[in-house]
């Protein structure tokens, strides 16, 4: 078994996922029925998250050496700063807003406190360690996409979030996923069980911050 099957198959990242889709947020999303405010909330919150998650993969990308793995980070900052960007910018237009006059807003604490979490592996992490950190949000959205896009069935067409849900569940993203796994796989080729336990604790935490990032989504 692969180090990112470990970390998937592993029970207490598990739960994390099943509580993902218990939480209100997701399941009135599911449904259609979650408070537009509810959304733009989320829609401002995400949005400057992503500014800083694009950092994150910048900071692994200057710790590489290899024209594939360049590559492949290349593509990370580009999914985060542009793919699911404009994805935001056309339900941000819903609201008036746009990615810019969005850019100077406030960071609410538990926003912010998810992207320090993550940035203080740029500061004294090893490569591992900021990767780790940065991987529960790209397999987290992309297991709800694929849970709702299952759930949703034929309403997905006429849910206003069905955009939503198609973006995480899309081939586009699930690729995208898959990629991060195997490079995960490759740069941990050699870790002993100790660090293993070490980089899922990392994941765990991330989790733990994701959940959070909902709860204040959905306030």
């Amino acid at each position: 078994m692969s180090f990112s099957e470990k970390v998937i198959n592993d029970p207490r990242v598990k739960k994390y996922y099943n509580d993902y889709i218990k939480h209100p947020f997701i399941q009135d999303l599911r449904d259609g029925k979650l408070d537009r405010k509810k959304f733009e909330n989320y829609l401002i919150q995400d949005s400057l998250y992503l500014k800083e998650y694009g950092k994150v993969y910048a900071h692994v990308f200057l710790k590489i050496n290899s024209i594939k793995d360049l590559q492949f980070l290349h593509t990370c900052i580009g999914v985060v700063v542009a793919d699911e960007t404009n994805m935001h910018t056309k339900y941000l237009k819903d609201y008036n807003l746009d990615v810019y006059k969005v850019d100077d807003m406030e960071v609410k604490p538990a926003n912010r406190n998810y992207l320090d979490y993550m940035l203080s592996f740029t500061e004294k992490g090893d490569i591992k360690e900021i990767f780790m950190s940065a991987l529960p949000c790209t397999l987290t959205y992309e297991y709800i996409g694929k849970t709702l896009k299952t759930q949703s069935k034929k309403n997905i067409a006429n849910n206003y979030y069905g955009p939503w849900i198609e973006e995480y569940a899309g081939e586009e993203f699930q690729k995208f996923s898959l990629n991060s796994c195997k490079f995960l796989d490759k740069i941990c080729a050699n870790i002993d069980e100790e660090e293993e336990e070490k980089l899922i604790k990392i994941f765990l935490k991330a989790c733990e911050h994701e959940m959070k990032f909902w709860d204040m989504s959905y306030k």
